[in-house]
Protein backbone atom coordinates (compact mmCIF):
# COMPACT_ATOMS: atom_id res chain seq x y z
CA UNK A 1 0.00 0.00 0.00
CA UNK A 2 3.16 2.27 0.38
CA UNK A 3 2.31 5.36 -2.22
CA UNK A 4 4.77 5.68 -4.80
CA UNK A 5 3.96 9.25 -5.52
CA UNK A 6 3.64 11.38 -1.90
CA UNK A 7 0.58 14.02 -2.77
CA UNK A 8 1.40 17.43 -2.26
CA UNK A 9 0.12 19.55 0.69
CA UNK A 10 0.20 23.20 2.15
CA UNK A 11 -1.60 25.91 2.12
CA UNK A 12 0.03 27.62 -0.66
CA UNK A 13 0.96 26.17 -4.42
CA UNK A 14 4.13 24.14 -4.74
CA UNK A 15 5.65 26.64 -7.34
CA UNK A 16 6.29 28.72 -3.87
CA UNK A 17 7.77 26.11 -2.08
CA UNK A 18 10.20 27.36 0.08
CA UNK A 19 13.96 26.51 -1.09
CA UNK A 20 16.71 25.81 1.27
CA UNK A 21 19.87 25.62 0.92
CA UNK A 22 21.60 22.88 2.24
CA UNK A 23 25.36 24.16 2.92
CA UNK A 24 23.55 27.65 4.85
CA UNK A 25 20.66 25.52 6.98
CA UNK A 26 21.04 25.11 11.16
CA UNK A 27 18.80 23.85 13.16
CA UNK A 28 18.56 26.23 15.70
CA UNK A 29 17.76 24.71 19.49
CA UNK A 30 16.40 26.61 22.35
CA UNK A 31 14.49 26.27 25.51
CA UNK A 32 15.05 23.69 27.65
CA UNK A 33 17.58 22.11 26.01
CA UNK A 34 21.46 21.53 27.61
CA UNK A 35 23.35 21.45 23.93
CA UNK A 36 21.52 24.67 22.24
CA UNK A 37 24.61 24.11 19.38
CA UNK A 38 22.72 24.05 15.90
CA UNK A 39 22.23 21.28 13.69
CA UNK A 40 23.58 21.23 9.92
CA UNK A 41 21.87 18.63 7.10
CA UNK A 42 25.31 16.73 7.25
CA UNK A 43 25.04 16.34 11.11
CA UNK A 44 21.30 15.31 10.83
CA UNK A 45 21.66 12.90 7.81
CA UNK A 46 24.38 11.69 9.46
CA UNK A 47 22.08 10.21 12.55
CA UNK A 48 20.57 6.42 13.30
CA UNK A 49 17.69 6.04 11.14
CA UNK A 50 14.72 4.38 11.39
CA UNK A 51 12.23 3.45 8.71
CA UNK A 52 8.50 4.12 9.11
CA UNK A 53 5.16 3.27 6.67
CA UNK A 54 2.18 4.69 8.33
CA UNK A 55 -0.76 6.68 7.25
CA UNK A 56 -0.55 10.27 6.85
CA UNK A 57 -4.16 11.45 7.66
CA UNK A 58 -5.15 15.02 6.06
CA UNK A 59 -7.86 16.69 7.94
CA UNK A 60 -9.24 17.52 4.66
CA UNK A 61 -10.08 13.50 4.35
CA UNK A 62 -7.84 11.64 2.23
CA UNK A 63 -4.50 9.57 3.26
CA UNK A 64 -2.13 7.60 1.69
CA UNK A 65 0.75 5.19 3.23
CA UNK A 66 4.06 6.58 3.13
CA UNK A 67 7.59 5.85 3.73
CA UNK A 68 9.78 8.01 5.52
CA UNK A 69 13.38 7.47 7.83
CA UNK A 70 14.84 9.63 9.91
CA UNK A 71 15.90 9.47 13.89
CA UNK A 72 13.49 8.84 16.47
CA UNK A 73 12.44 12.56 18.39
CA UNK A 74 13.15 11.41 21.63
CA UNK A 75 16.57 9.94 20.62
CA UNK A 76 17.29 13.12 19.36
CA UNK A 77 16.28 14.61 22.38
CA UNK A 78 17.62 12.79 24.84
CA UNK A 79 21.20 13.60 22.67
CA UNK A 80 20.97 16.98 22.76
CA UNK A 81 20.00 16.89 26.42
CA UNK A 82 16.52 18.16 26.59
CA UNK A 83 14.31 17.99 30.11
CA UNK A 84 12.19 15.30 29.12
CA UNK A 85 9.99 16.31 31.72
CA UNK A 86 8.76 19.72 30.84
CA UNK A 87 5.77 19.71 29.27
CA UNK A 88 5.97 20.26 25.26
CA UNK A 89 8.17 21.07 21.93
CA UNK A 90 7.77 23.50 19.22
CA UNK A 91 8.98 23.77 16.02
CA UNK A 92 9.50 26.79 13.49
CA UNK A 93 9.45 26.60 10.06
CA UNK A 94 10.83 28.25 7.32
CA UNK A 95 7.83 29.01 5.53
CA UNK A 96 6.11 31.14 8.47
CA UNK A 97 4.41 27.97 9.79
CA UNK A 98 5.02 26.99 13.43
CA UNK A 99 3.82 24.18 15.40
CA UNK A 100 4.01 22.36 18.98
CA UNK A 101 3.36 19.26 20.26
CA UNK A 102 3.19 17.46 23.85
CA UNK A 103 6.33 15.51 25.25
CA UNK A 104 4.50 12.45 25.16
CA UNK A 105 4.31 13.31 21.39
CA UNK A 106 7.56 14.02 20.94
CA UNK A 107 8.65 10.56 23.45
CA UNK A 108 6.59 8.60 21.13
CA UNK A 109 8.66 5.51 19.37
CA UNK A 110 7.15 6.24 15.67
CA UNK A 111 7.62 10.15 16.11
CA UNK A 112 10.83 11.15 13.99
CA UNK A 113 12.52 13.92 12.43
CA UNK A 114 12.40 12.63 8.86
CA UNK A 115 14.93 13.69 6.25
CA UNK A 116 13.81 10.89 3.94
CA UNK A 117 11.04 10.37 1.68
CA UNK A 118 10.57 6.93 0.23
CA UNK A 119 14.24 6.17 -0.56
CA UNK A 120 15.52 9.70 -1.71
CA UNK A 121 16.02 12.64 0.70
CA UNK A 122 13.34 14.61 1.26
CA UNK A 123 12.45 16.52 -1.63
CA UNK A 124 11.83 20.31 -1.13
CA UNK A 125 8.24 20.28 -1.83
CA UNK A 126 7.71 17.49 1.19
CA UNK A 127 9.80 19.70 3.64
CA UNK A 128 13.53 19.17 2.62
CA UNK A 129 15.57 19.25 4.64
CA UNK A 130 13.49 18.23 8.24
CA UNK A 131 10.02 17.14 8.63
CA UNK A 132 8.35 15.95 11.64
CA UNK A 133 6.93 13.21 11.29
CA UNK A 134 3.72 12.14 13.50
CA UNK A 135 1.72 9.10 12.67
CA UNK A 136 -0.57 9.73 15.53
CA UNK A 137 -1.53 12.87 14.61
CA UNK A 138 -3.14 14.83 11.59
CA UNK A 139 -0.90 15.77 9.02
CA UNK A 140 -1.00 19.49 9.80
CA UNK A 141 0.66 18.55 13.27
CA UNK A 142 3.68 17.22 11.05
CA UNK A 143 5.78 20.60 10.49
CA UNK A 144 7.77 20.69 7.28
CA UNK A 145 11.02 22.86 6.27
CA UNK A 146 12.06 22.71 10.13
CA UNK A 147 14.32 25.49 11.26
CA UNK A 148 14.01 25.54 14.88
CA UNK A 149 12.83 23.23 17.62
CA UNK A 150 12.16 24.16 21.06
CA UNK A 151 11.40 22.56 24.72
CA UNK A 152 9.03 24.16 26.89
CA UNK A 153 6.79 24.00 29.98
CA UNK A 154 4.81 27.02 27.91
CA UNK A 155 2.30 25.19 25.54
CA UNK A 156 3.03 26.16 21.43
CA UNK A 157 1.17 28.10 19.38
CA UNK A 158 0.04 26.20 16.19
CA UNK A 159 -0.61 27.66 12.66
CA UNK A 160 -3.91 25.80 12.33
CA UNK A 161 -4.96 25.60 16.12
CA UNK A 162 -4.73 28.95 16.11
CA UNK A 163 -7.43 29.05 13.51
CA UNK A 164 -9.51 27.09 15.26
CA UNK A 165 -8.21 23.79 14.45
CA UNK A 166 -8.26 20.94 17.57
CA UNK A 167 -4.31 21.17 19.06
CA UNK A 168 -4.41 17.90 19.94
CA UNK A 169 -5.71 16.24 17.09
CA UNK A 170 -5.31 12.36 17.31
CA UNK A 171 -6.08 10.59 14.56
Amino acid sequence: EVAKEFRYNAYYPVKDVVQIDAASYRLGLSGRIGDKRPWTVQQLLSLPRQVQRTRHVCVEGWSYVGEWSGVPLRDFLARVGADLTAKYVGFECADGYYEGIDMPTALHPQTIMAVTAGPDILPAKFGFPLKIRIPTKLGFKNPKWVTALYVTDVRPAGFWTDRGYNWFSWI
